[in-house]
Order: structure tokens, then C-alpha cells, then sequence
């Protein structure tokens, strides 16, 4: 898990080949979905704005998992990352 998170951050870095960020890229969705199937609310939203930031198209269902998640929590900062996340999404 700890590589597979160390892969995502070098694929974010500056100077991160096409290549690298396409992996990035495949690993930062994998990872919000499994968070996603674990049920771990927070850490899906976390990693929900990662994939966001490194350009990766999410589905409907992210969105609709998101949401649910910040709409039951009482974390402002949570919500605020949630939103711009959505702003700065470009739909598929």
C-alpha cells in the first residue's frame, strides 16, 4: 500500500513523465475505490480529491459516494476539499 501511495505522489511531482502520471493516474483511482468497497468514508474523499488534482475522470458513482459522505459530516474543512474538488473536476 505505502508503494502504491509513493507512486501516486511521483506521478503528481513536477518534471513526473507522461508515463508516471498515467500510472499515477490508474493507481489513485484504484485506491479511492477501494476505499470506496472498505467503507472508509473520509479517506475515499481524501483520495477522492487526489484523483481530482492528478486529472482522472471519475464516475457518477464517486461523486454520489462523496457527497454521502460529506453531507454526514461534520468536518468543514472535509466539505470545503469535497466541493473544490467538484468545481475543479471536468465532468467525463
Amino acid at each position: 500500500m505505502r508503494s502504491l501511495k509513493r507512486q501516486v505522489r511521483r506521478g503528481a511531482a513536477p518534471g513526473a513523465s507522461p508515463v508516471q502520471r498515467e500510472q499515477s493516474q490508474r493507481i489513485a483511482l484504484a485506491l479511492l475505490e477501494r476505499s470506496m468497497r472498505f467503507g472508509h468514508g473520509r479517506l475515499a474523499v481524501q483520495r477522492l480529491c487526489e484523483a481530482v488534482s492528478l486529472g482522472v475522470p471519475l464516475g457518477l458513482e464517486h461523486w454520489s459516494y462523496g457527497e454521502g459522505v460529506v453531507a454526514g459530516s461534520s468536518d468543514r474543512q472535509l466539505k470545503d476539499r469535497f466541493l473544490a474538488a467538484r468545481q475543479q473536476h471536468v465532468p467525463l
